[in-house]
């Protein structure tokens, strides 16, 4: 597939080009010549458009690809299309960088300066990784330590509060232990541990306290309190059947008196004297008194004596109950036990006033047998004496379990203060250990980074050492190619160090840069991804800034790697390249068939004209004859300048918008032979010295400046920001210049007209 024209084009400088009719199509071999300014760069930009499958964003361009496919711009990324590679200055920069320093390290092709972009960058990515590894390492370390020093003082304090002599659970506590318990705990379980002021006082005290003997265990007295009064009640309503005396029944008192006293007078004591007053005692008398007190009275009484008795003695068990002292018990059940023995004792009192009532009561029957007493009034019944030892046997039973388990005790009280101590840090220790574990995972997700990048980072460097070319033939072709030996290539890291004299090279020039990128570039045909023999290939010039003996060389090395190109584009501003490039192509098979389009090479011009709106607008044509046929571009500029000067019509204005360039041209170059020694001064200074020699007018020097400043430069051609009404004065300007140039040297000037005549001659003959 051939690229056959440019048919549209609207980008840039090429204002409205379409290629016109007359312009024989692109052949296999072609040169497009130029100056600078004309639009070379733009051209080769856009042909760069093939190689990359990019669509044009930028203006309006159609090709035509083997005189039947159209394509345009925004079609350059799906069209099908030839291969292709351009040599540009944007190739160029994108095949030799280097890294900063004294001694740079020079990173030759396109692949391998993006490769090296890619190291650069990652290189600083890998720092960065490292910068985070080592960060998130040092909050790691930061929030361990926080997390660490929390555990061992805390440690110490729960050291301090559960080390006692009678258990060595807490002897060695200390952070670890602390921070597992904490780790176990759960905000619910953290909930239950906590524990109120009195228990933790108790749980202290149990803690701190020394093993104690045993207590004898409590038995409450067997007193029932409610058969007693049953029985009471029963006995005191009862009356005694019997021939009673009234004297004695009366009282009470008496009748005790007078019943002790026949006692005392009967059985063993019988007597008929009264004891008392030693009085007879009368029959009748002892008869009376034996049937007040008969057999019922006498069990009656014996059995409010065994009531009374049994009353006495309950009392009696309620006096002797010995309630043990709290100082025997331990400290952790002290209060509780004087409680409990005031309780206690509470209920012995109330039942010991009910006992001493129920006494009363019966010693007042018994005091007056033959007498009615009335119920007893209901009171509130006393405590009951089992009810009241039960909580107290309980303690005793607790203070006889912790004496018998006293170890197992103290370290029961321990967990327990513990745990609760830990339910009050449970929140501080949280936040620390999440903070520490949240920081270990922020390490544990950077660690692998640097690792990651350091392998992409081999992986691009083992890349680009398998495609590095070889020093020595680096610096044999740079050899060849600049006509001197004094750079070289030696290998270093993945890129190459240059010396120049055995000195690093810290500064190349513009020549020297694309020297060894139009050399890689060309090295780059004869890849196996590129179809030379079927591919397009565009050198847009790759001669910038070399002297004479270079500029040959680099002749060489593009005719020797492009002559199997299935196309070759060769744009240039180098009038010397451009002669070289021609005198190869001249030399082609069938260049000089009579047929046209036969000839496999074709020449171009690019010039410029000035557009509608007043600015530069580029189009490409054919080359001119004369051109062609001289090995000089010095007849070309002096037959433009004569032609134009000698004008008879009036021509357009975009015919006189190159012109003082050329004009300038021709005179730098008269002036180049004519004053060899002044090559170096500036063109005022040299017009100067010409007038001077030949009598020119100064009056038409300043005019011939003039126009120069506005519209020139030494290199380019001026953009369209400049008064237009001074292209009027052009060709007046340009019979100056002629007339300058005879007075100076005639001879010269009147060879150069019979050149221009002759060729006239063979056109007209032709």
């Amino acid at each position: 597939m051939k690229l056959t024209r440019i048919t549209k084009l609207r980008h840039r400088v090429f204002r409205d080009f379409t290629w016109p009719s007359t312009l024989p199509d692109l052949g296999r071999f072609n040169v497009v010549y130029g100056w600078n300014g004309t639009g070379k760069t733009t051209l080769s930009s856009l042909l760069a458009l093939l190689e990359e499958r990019a669509p044009l964003t930028e203006g309006e361009l159609e090709l035509l690809l083997d005189d039947t496919t159209k394509v345009t711009g925004a079609q350059l990324g799906t069209a099908r299309l030839p291969p292709a590679r351009v040599f540009h200055r944007d190739f160029v920069a994108a095949t030799l960088s280097s890294t900063g320093g004294i001694a740079p390290i020079y990173f030759l092709g396109e692949d391998s300066v993006e490769k090296q972009k890619s190291l650069e960058a990652l290189r600083l990515e890998l720092a960065a990784a490292k910068a985070a590894v080592d960060a998130a390492a040092v909050e790691a370390a930061k929030a361990d330590e926080r997390l660490d020093e929390f555990c061992v003082s805390q440690a110490k304090v729960l050291k301090a509060l559960l080390t006692t002599g009678h258990s060595t659970a807490y002897n060695n506590y200390d952070k670890r232990k602390l921070k597992q318990a904490a780790q176990a705990l759960t905000p619910a379980s953290a909930a239950l541990a906590r524990l109120g002021q009195d228990e933790t006082l108790r749980l202290r005290s149990q803690k701190d306290a020394q093993p104690k003997p045993t207590i004898e265990s409590i038995s409450a007295p067997s007193i029932d309190l409610t058969e007693l009064s049953r029985a009471v009640e029963s006995l005191v309503a009862r009356s005694v059947l019997a021939q009673t005396l009234d004297e004695l029944t009366a009282d009470p008192s008496l009748a005790s008196w007078v019943h002790r006293g026949l006692a005392l007078h009967s059985g063993e004591h019988a007597s008929d004297t009264c004891r008392f007053c030693q009085q007879p005692l009368a029959k009748e008398r002892r008869a009376a008194l034996e049937a007040h007190f008969n057999d019922a009275f006498a069990s009656f009484q014996k059995e409010l004596s065994a009531l009374l008795a049994t009353l006495k003695h309950a009392a009696q068990s309620l006096t002797s109950l010995r309630l043990p002292e709290a100082s025997r018990f331990y400290d952790a059940l002290g209060p509780d036990v004087s409680s409990a023995n005031e309780a206690v004792s509470l209920a012995v009192r109330e039942n010991t006033a009910a006992i001493e009532a129920l006494v009363a009561r019966v010693e007042a029957k018994r005091a007056s047998p033959f007498a009615s007493m009335a119920p007893a009034a209901q009171g509130p019944e006393p405590a009951s004496i089992r009810d009241a030892i039960a909580p107290l046997r309980a303690l005793v039973d607790a203070h006889n379990h912790t004496s018998a388990q006293f170890r197992a005790s103290v370290e029961e009280a321990c967990k327990k203060l513990e745990a609760a101590y830990l339910a009050e840090i449970h929140a501080d220790f949280v936040t620390l250990d999440e903070a520490a574990k949240a920081a270990a995972r922020v390490l544990l997700a950077e660690r692998p980074k640097p690792v990651e990048v350091q392998a992409r980072i081999d992986a691009i460097e083992r890349a680009i050492l398998e495609h590095r070319r070889p020093a020595e033939e680096l610096t044999e072709e740079l050899r060849a190619y600049l006509g001197r030996d004094e750079l070289r290539f030696e290998l270093k890291g993945s890129g190459y160090a240059l010396t120049r004299h055995g000195q690093p090279v810290s500064h190349l020039s513009e020549g020297e840069r694309t020297a060894i990128a139009f050399l890689y570039f060309l090295k780059s045909l004869e890849d196996k991804t590129f179809d030379l023999a079927n591919g397009l290939v565009v050198i847009d010039d790759p001669v910038a800034s070399l002297d004479g003996n270079a500029l040959v060389s680099a002749f060489a090395f593009l005719r020797e790697r492009t002559q199997r190109a299935g196309q070759l584009i060769v744009l240039t501003h180098s009038f010397a390249f451009f002669r070289l490039v021609k005198s190869w192509f001249q030399q082609l098979p069938q260049q000089r068939s009579p047929y046209p389009k036969k000839r496999p090479a074709r020449f171009f011009h690019l010039r410029t004209r000035r557009h509608d709106d007043g600015t530069r607008a580029s189009e490409l044509g054919e080359l001119d004859p004369l051109l062609l046929e001289q090995d000089s571009e010095y007849e070309y500029l002096f037959k433009r300048v004569y032609d134009e000067a000698h004008r008879t019509d009036v021509a357009p204005m975009e015919q006189h918008y190159g012109l003082p360039h050329v004009a300038r041209r021709l005179l730098e170059a008269f002036l180049a032979f004519r004053l060899p020694e002044m090559s170096g001064d500036d063109l005022g200074t040299r017009l100067d010295r010409v007038v001077e020699i030949s009598g020119f007018d100064p009056l038409e020097k300043t005019r011939l400046l003039r126009l120069f400043d506005a519209y020139t430069h030494a290199s380019a051609i001026g953009g369209g920001e400049h008064d237009l009404s001074l292209l009027a004065e052009i060709q007046p300007a340009l019979l100056d210049l002629l007339e300058l140039m005879e007075k100076a040297d005639p001879a010269h000037v009147e060879g150069l007209k019979r050149l221009l005549a002759r060729r006239e001659l063979v056109s007209d003959e032709a």
